[in-house]
């Protein structure tokens, strides 16, 4: 590879300026939870960007960065949760991680990541939630999760009338719960 196919240091400063801007707040959001811990995540972020840096300053092209950092940012997480685990063997080291801290989503993006699994997703549909919450396409979570475009489709359309299914559910409940406080109230009267 001669210099001249080598990106610009300016032209790689605003590159990689200009997806962390774009990005990493994304990012952030789905490393919490896989991390249990903003420090982790935000240090899986760190780690993405350092190794998008590597990769193209040695002059590779990355068709998907966005897709390319997320995937970096799950493996960097899963190659650090296995080793914390072969650490920790014998322990339930899984059961004392604490709940994450609120991401820079807010609160209502957590309460609704957090409530998938409760809903009866599994965590390949999770994660498949989430990075579409993300604004990735589904060929880009595919390429994260390493799954197929079509199978992406599925667990997503699984997911989404899961979620219906338990939304319709709780509304239903919550009207029968305010007729049945009207009808205390009229015969209170």
């Amino acid at each position: 590879m001669s210099p001249r196919d080598l990106p610009s240091p300016v032209g790689l400063k605003e590159e990689i300026a200009d997806l962390f801007a774009r990005e990493s707040a994304g990012m952030l959001r789905y490393a919490c939870p896989l991390a249990g811990d903003p420090d982790m995540a935000r240090d899986a972020v760190q780690e993405a960007f350092f190794r998008f840096f590597i990769v193209r300053s040695s002059g590779q092209s990355i068709v998907s960065p966005k897709a390319w950092l997320f995937r970096v940012v799950r493996n960097y997480l899963f190659d650090y949760r296995r080793a914390a685990s072969r650490i920790a063997a014998g322990m339930e080291s899984l059961r004392d991680v604490p709940d994450p801290s609120p991401s820079p989503g807010g609160e209502d993006i957590v309460d609704l990541v957090q409530g998938l699994p409760q809903i009866g997703l599994s965590p390949r549909e999770v994660e498949c939630v989430r990075l579409r919450m993300e604004d990735l396409r589904y060929d880009e979570i595919a390429g994260v999760l390493g799954l197929q475009p079509g199978t992406v489709g599925a667990l997503l359309n699984r997911a989404h009338d899961k979620i219906r299914k338990a939304v319709a559910a709780r509304m239903q409940q919550e009207h029968r719960a305010t007729r049945a406080l009207t009808e205390e109230k009229r015969y209170a009267s």
